[in-house]
């Protein structure tokens, strides 16, 4: 494995901060996905996790899952911590217990040495510039033997989509994402010691080609890095995307949209 870190990209935060916050109030009708594999991260995590006294939820988006670590320990304190300040505030309309409420980017994160016992991060990791920093910030805000427990997505999601957008031209229409070594490589280089991974490809399914862009609009992912992100609701145009996608279509003619998951439970 490569010694040193390939993950950094350029990411315009602002584009990406207006597309969530703009997503925020209806968000959670979209995110089934995300709370499928959300779930599936908090099956993978440590028994002894839910003794921990001070969480950090990087990236609760709505709290869907900053509620559950609520009542996995009602007993400690809670950070929610989101780039968007809409997201924050369907976050606090849970009225949380014993929580604070932090705007940030997880590029920069403000949190002190030692800050956390449990920090959880569901699939929000792929959208720093430079992973192996953002986690070396995580070791950094982490209690001796604490625990990062994370999923993002690898290279290879959402390949029918850009398959389809190939058959049209050569633009980039659809983000590009780390492969499992490169992010093994910065969770080394974050400091890690124990390290678990677990991977899974998921596949949506979608009745035609506008319900899969509008899916990915619904949670804010529709913002494609290194491209003015234009409309793409024309009729000419999504039919000639449609016709791109056929060879992906199932038997039931469902429109598939292929997921690669990434879990990783680290102990610092």
């Amino acid at each position: 494995m490569a010694s040193t870190d390939t993950s950094k990209k350029t990411i315009n935060k602002k584009a990406v901060k207006a597309s969530f916050s703009k997503a925020a109030g209806h968000y959670d009708q979209f995110a089934d996905l995300q709370r499928e594999i959300g779930h599936h991260l908090f099956d993978l995590m440590p028994v002894n996790v839910k003794q921990s006294s001070s969480i950090l939820d990087l990236g609760c988006g709505t709290g869907y899952f900053s509620a559950l670590l609520r009542e996995m320990n009602i007993k400690a304190s809670l950070t929610c911590f989101d780039l968007s300040p809409q997201m924050l505030q369907q976050t606090a309309q849970r009225k949380l217990t014993s929580c604070q409420f932090v705007e940030g980017d997880i590029d920069a994160q403000p949190f002190i040495a030692g800050q956390f016992d449990l920090i959880f991060s569901n699939l929000v990791l792929q959208w720093s510039e430079e992973l192996s920093l953002s986690l070396q910030q995580t070791n950094h805000a982490l209690h001796n033997d604490g625990n990062l427990c994370f999923s993002t997505l690898l290279d290879g999601s959402l390949f029918e989509l850009q398959q389809a957008w190939k058959s049209i031209d050569s633009a980039v229409h659809v983000n590009h994402f780390l492969s499992k070594e490169q992010v093994l490589t910065a969770v080394k280089l974050a400091g890690y010691q124990q390290v678990k991974t677990f991977t899974e490809t998921r596949i949506k399914k979608y009745p035609d080609v506008n319900s899969v862009l509008k899916a990915l609009k619904g949670i804010g992912a529709n913002h494609v890095h290194n491209r003015n992100n234009k409309q793409t609701s024309n009729r000419q145009l999504l039919n000639q995307l449609e016709l791109g996608y056929q060879p992906f279509k199932d038997q039931d003619g469902d429109y598939n949209l292929s997921y690669q998951v990434c879990y990783i439970v680290a102990q610092k």
